[in-house]
């Protein structure tokens, strides 16, 4: 991946970052009265899970100092 590609890359998965969070913030609380929800606030979690991995391993594979996450 070129750095154009992996810089585009970097970018969609921080914003899936921070549109997966405000849902799975929102689950959390949900799922208090409909514990059915559980299942898809895990789902979630897993993918959160997937894209703060996959940013940390890039930053890893390039010596870059992790950022910050939510």
């Amino acid at each position: 991946m070129n750095d154009i590609d992996s810089e585009r890359a970097r970018a969609a998965a921080e914003e899936l970052i921070d549109l997966l969070s405000a849902y799975e913030s929102e689950l959390m609380l949900l799922e208090q009265d409909a514990p059915g929800l559980a299942r898809l606030r895990e789902a979630v979690g897993a993918a959160l899970a997937e894209a703060r991995y996959w940013i940390s391993d890039r930053d890893a594979e390039q010596g870059v100092a992790p950022r910050v996450m939510h």
